[in-house]
This record gives C-alpha cells, sequence and structure tokens, in this order.
C-alpha cells in the first residue's frame, strides 16, 4: 500500500500547469471581427485589427509566410467571386484561448467550416477550417495566423481557370472491339459466352437503380440478376447509338463509354419496347473489363 501511494504522489507531481484556457475572452471578439471582415472584404478593418508585423501561413508556406498584401488580396477576391460565402463554426464547436503562463503567448484557436462556390468556375468550396491567432502582447490585435484547411480543393479551385487536357479520345481502339464483342455474347443470350469477356473480379454498378447508388455487385451476381431477366424478356436487338469513345486518361485509368438501343419483348405477354442503355467500362492493365457501370430504366421494359 505504502509503494501504491507513494507511486501515485510521484505521478501527480509530474502534472504542471503552463496556463489557462478561456471559453470567453475579449480576444474571441478579436477574432470574430476579423473572420467576418475576411469574408465580407473589408479591407480596412483587417488592417485595424493586425499589428504592423503580421503575416500568415498555411500548410504549404514551409518556409516563407505570407505577407499582409497577400492576405488583403485573397479576402478582396474571395469576397468578390464566392457566392454564399461563409466562415463559421460548426457542430458543437467553439473557440478557445490559451493563455501560455511559461511563454506569455496568447492564442485564440477557431474550428470553422468554409462554404461557397466560385461564381465563375462553379467549383464548391466547402471544407473545414482550423486557424490559429496568435495574438500581440496586450491580446488587442493579431499578429500571426495558421490556418489548416482544404489544399487539395484549393488546387482544383485554381486549376478550374485552365484549359488543361486529361487524356486523348479514341474513336477505334481495341478496348472499343472487346465492348462491341461483348455486346455480340449479349445478343446471343448465352451466359457463359458473355461472363468470359470479364475479368472473374469484376465488378457491376447500376447506377439508377441500386441503393445505395454505389453498390457493387460480383460477376456471378450480376448473371444471377441477369439470368431472371431472360426467363421473362426476349431481348431482339441491340443496336449501336453513334459510336463508343476510349477516354485514355493521364492517370492509369482508360474508360469506354458506348450508348445502345435494345429492344426487348415480353415473353409471356408478347408486348415490346425499346430501352436506351448508357454503360461504361474500366480495363485493367492486361486488357481485362474489370468494372461495369450501366444506365437504364428498368419501367420502360415491357410487361
Amino acid at each position: 500500500m505504502y509503494f501504491l501511494l507513494l507511486n501515485c504522489t510521484i505521478l501527480l507531481s509530474q502534472k504542471k500547469t503552463n496556463g489557462k484556457i478561456y471559453i470567453e475572452h475579449p480576444a474571441l471578439e478579436i477574432v470574430n471581427q476579423f473572420n467576418d471582415a475576411f469574408v465580407k472584404g473589408d479591407l480596412e478593418k483587417i488592417k485595424s485589427l493586425v499589428t504592423e508585423n503580421f503575416s500568415w501561413r498555411n500548410s504549404t508556406m514551409r518556409t516563407k509566410p505570407g505577407t499582409l498584401q497577400q492576405l488583403l488580396g485573397r479576402s478582396n477576391y474571395l469576397s468578390k467571386n464566392i457566392e454564399n460565402f461563409e466562415i463559421k463554426h460548426y457542430g458543437g464547436s467553439y473557440p478557445d484561448v490559451f493563455e501560455y503562463k511559461k511563454d506569455e503567448v496568447l492564442d485564440v484557436m477557431t474550428y470553422t467550416w468554409m462554404t461557397g462556390y466560385d461564381k465563375n468556375t462553379g467549383v464548391e468550396l466547402n471544407m473545414p477550417r482550423h486557424a490559429n491567432f496568435r495574438m500581440n502582447s496586450t491580446g488587442d490585435k493579431i499578429r500571426y495566423i495558421s490556418i489548416m484547411d482544404d489544399q487539395v480543393l484549393w488546387r482544383k479551385a485554381y486549376d478550374a481557370y485552365e484549359t488543361k487536357k486529361n487524356g486523348i479520345i479514341f474513336k477505334d481502339h481495341p478496348y472499343v472491339s472487346k465492348v462491341r464483342l461483348l455486346i455480340q455474347a449479349y445478343e446471343t443470350m448465352d451466359v457463359e459466352k458473355i461472363k468470359s469477356h470479364y475479368s472473374p473480379n469484376a465488378r457491376f454498378y447500376d447506377v439508377m437503380n441500386s441503393v445505395p447508388f454505389d453498390k457493387a455487385k460480383s460477376l456471378e451476381e450480376e448473371f444471377k440478376d441477369f439470368s431472371s431477366y431472360a426467363e421473362i424478356l426476349e431481348l431482339v436487338d441491340i443496336r449501336e447509338y453513334g459510336f463508343p469513345d476510349v477516354l485514355d486518361y493521364e492517370g492509369n485509368d482508360t474508360v469506354v463509354i458506348s450508348w445502345w438501343v435494345m429492344d426487348f419483348k415480353n415473353k409471356k405477354s408478347g408486348e415490346t419496347s425499346t430501352i436506351f442503355q448508357h454503360i461504361v467500362h474500366h480495363f485493367n492493365e492486361d486488357g481485362e473489363i474489370v468494372r461495369e457501370n450501366y444506365y437504364f430504366n428498368p419501367a420502360q421494359l415491357p410487361l
């Protein structure tokens, strides 16, 4: 028991406070005014809330901080070009003020969400924005801001102003031939022949009729459903609509997009109908079909 009490005493003695945390503090109002001015593009107000040696950083600024003029430029642009621009606290979060005794530092930590969309490009800026505001010695002005937000989304917003190629489109290509041969196999209604055109681990997405929409089916699951359709419906004809395109992206993905007109007959009622189907096929490095996304309206099938 003595040694247990001794250990507890040692552990407790290792704790040492280094300041206080406030949920209410005058510095919070300074930060709130700054965020409000930043959103509105009130440049004079921003200048009145920061020190002469003010600087700021985001996660990409590793060597050199940003200047006040750069920050004013961002505020000016965003306020004029971002529709429904807001920076607000989200969920149950609220700012905290940290008063560090040892270093005599006063920080305001905010946990906000930034929203809006660029009226020129339509890119939505919807991201968490965590910022640390370091105050001056008197706590009435901001001398430094460290901002953590979504730099990937910012890059997307910047890139949207450019015209940038992301691959090549082919009208004729070996993958187009593979898709056409696949469709010819569907006309036979021979399940094993159709399945031979897919990779064994292929995944299928019935985009318009699956819940959730991104639910995938395996090769066996897909053709179990196909067999159920085949018991009721006869596929009379498939016709190419326009022509397939191969999209060879800059990355590793290559897809074929195609459009087909399909005539069906209900075996029991004799009713017929024509449906339109759009299909996207993805290929692996060996040229096998590994993913199929198809779009059609089953309400158009004959009853």
